[in-house]
């Protein structure tokens, strides 16, 4: 494992992306929020090790938000339902290996300097600095509108900020807020088309490299807050891992290619979080304009995957699970011939979790059903015949790992 490096910087902001789909359009949220704190963080005076835990946090920091709905009611300035989304992205970075130190700064990043309602009980220099910083500059970014030139925002914008000085927000955190709000290039930058090239120069991390295995936990989380999405779908990015990483493993794949399968397995449904709430969430079936909808979704998990180095087998694997053999799946309509074994591995076990997953509008489906509708997938040239019986064979093994994710 020890050959397959990626960047840090490049995975963390490419998910990101993922995360700022909304009612909208793609917000760049998280990118943008980084890099206002990045410039804050350094004119305060923050040591390189507090830089990194805030730009880890500023780009993680709305994990606990995937539904649009949420997103909406965190774009009100004034917003006060903010502390569900704070614990839940707690949640999730609590006991992760690489996330654990930016825990906190999550729990607490929408508390008020002055400490009124706080839920945490904490007020001003008691609420950790880098929660402060995202704070400030999460707001900043929520105040831009996409529909007015950057630079006539600017005295609408630091007018509000400096209106909240000393209640919502640290007053020496707007000061430097106001000393940078004088370049033109710090708005600019906040617009421009060239803002992942920005942020890079500003990151602290961006020669940070992680192996197979931090990979592995990262996909994990990011695979949470995909199925945070819906509750139609909550731990199907889990199941699907399990059983592709279980059916790779029985078809004579390496630990370390039954590793990168699992990675494809949670990261699959990436592009999901760029799906409306009312499309991903209805119980019944969709109708063609509402399907053609949600074909988008693996073009989404494609093009963001495909900004991260050495995902390039992570990416076909990921993002080619409703491909068919017969070249009639999408959203690339490839076939046979372009399918490699690891892509059709999840496209069998991302059936297979679907079929045998308990939803909200339904049970899991009977052993005799499942088998019946995957063997009519094989004949129907959707889905490899040979792992599809491989699977099959080790039916209760599979169904056992698809239970317990």
């Amino acid at each position: 494992m020890q050959h397959f490096l990626t960047n840090y910087y490049k995975l963390l902001s490419s998910l990101s992306l993922a995360m700022d789909f909304s009612t909208n359009g793609l917000m760049r949220h998280h990118q943008r929020v980084a890099l206002i704190s990045l410039q804050i963080g350094k004119l305060y005076g923050l040591n390189i090790y507090q830089q990194e835990k805030l730009f880890t946090a500023a780009i993680l920091h709305d994990a606990g938000s995937s539904s649009w709905n949420e997103k909406d009611l965190l774009f009100d300035f004034f917003t006060t339902g903010t502390f569900k989304h704070c614990k839940k992205g707690y949640e999730l970075f609590k006991n992760h290996s690489l996330f654990k130190s930016i825990a906190d700064i999550v729990l607490y990043h929408h508390d008020r300097w002055d400490g009124r309602n706080n839920a945490s009980g904490l007020k001003r220099e008691e609420i950790p600095i880098e929660s402060r910083i995202i704070h400030l500059s999460d707001r900043i970014d929520v105040l831009i509108r996409e529909d007015i030139y950057i630079l006539e925002q600017k005295e609408y914008i630091c007018r509000q900020i400096n209106q909240e000085k000393n209640k919502i927000f640290d007053p020496q955190l707007v000061e430097a807020f106001n000393d940078i709000s004088n370049r033109e290039c710090f708005w600019l930058d906040l617009h421009s088309p060239f803002l992942n090239e920005i942020l890079s120069h500003h990151c602290p991390v961006i020669t940070k490299e992680l192996g197979l295995a931090e990979v592995l936990s990262v996909a994990d989380t990011m695979s949470k807050v995909i199925d945070f999405k819906s509750p139609f779908t909550r731990r199907h990015s889990s199941g699907v891992a399990n059983v592709a990483s279980f059916l790779a493993l029985k078809a004579g794949f390496s630990a370390e290619q039954c590793d990168i399968i699992k990675v494809a397995g949670l990261l699959h449904d990436l592009g999901k979080l760029g799906i409306p709430d009312s499309v991903l969430d209805k119980p019944g079936k969709l109708t063609k304009s509402e399907f053609n909808i949600m074909k988008r979704h693996t073009y989404y998990t494609y093009h963001i995957l495909k900004m991260i180095d050495k995902f390039d087998t992570i990416n076909h694997y990921a993002s080619s699970h409703h491909e068919t053999l017969s070249g009639r799946g999408y959203p690339f309509k490839l076939d046979g011939s372009d399918l490699e074994n690891g892509a059709r591995i999840v496209a069998v076990a991302d059936i297979f979790s679907a079929l045998t997953e308990i939803r909200p509008y339904r049970q899991a489906m009977e052993k005799a059903k499942v088998i019946n509708i995957l063997s009519n997938q094989v004949k129907a040239g959707a889905i490899d015949s040979e792992l599809t019986s491989l699977l099959l064979a080790n039916y209760e093994g599979a169904h056992i790992l698809n239970e317990i994710s």
